[in-house]
C-alpha cells in the first residue's frame, strides 16, 4: 500500500492518494483477521482519545498564532496513516499486516 502526499505550490491545497494493488490470491488465515479487532480497538480507542486532545490543543494554537504546529500535526497524520492501514488489513484489502506502532 502506498501513500502519497503532495503540496501543489500554486494554491497550497494537499492531494492524498491511496493506491492499493489488486491480487487474485489470497492467505486462507483471513478468518483469523476478526480477531485482530479485539485487540486493535483498545489501542485504537487509547490513542483516538490522545489525537482528539492534540487536535484541541492544535485549534487553540492556531487560533492563537495563525500557524500549524508540527509536533501536533504530524502525530494526527501518523495516527490517520496507522489506522488506514490496519482498515485496509481487516477489511481483507492487504494480506500483510501492519506493525502496532510504526
Amino acid at each position: 500500500m502506498a501513500e502519497e502526499m503532495t503540496k501543489s505550490s500554486s494554491d497550497a491545497k494537499q492531494q492524498i492518494s491511496l493506491e492499493v494493488p489488486y491480487r487474485e490470491t489470497i492467505s486462507r488465515l483471513f478468518i483469523f483477521r476478526g480477531l485482530w479487532v479485539f485487540v486493535i480497538m483498545w489501542i485504537m480507542w487509547v490513542w483516538s482519545i490522545w489525537v482528539g486532545i492534540l487536535m484541541f490543543l492544535q485549534f487553540w494554537y492556531q487560533l492563537i498564532t495563525g500557524k500549524r504546529h508540527e509536533f501536533f500535526w504530524k502525530s494526527y497524520k501518523r495516527f490517520f496513516k496507522w489506522m488506514t492501514r490496519w482498515q485496509a488489513y481487516l477489511t481483507w484489502m492487504v494480506d500483510e499486516r501492519p506493525g502496532f506502532i510504526e
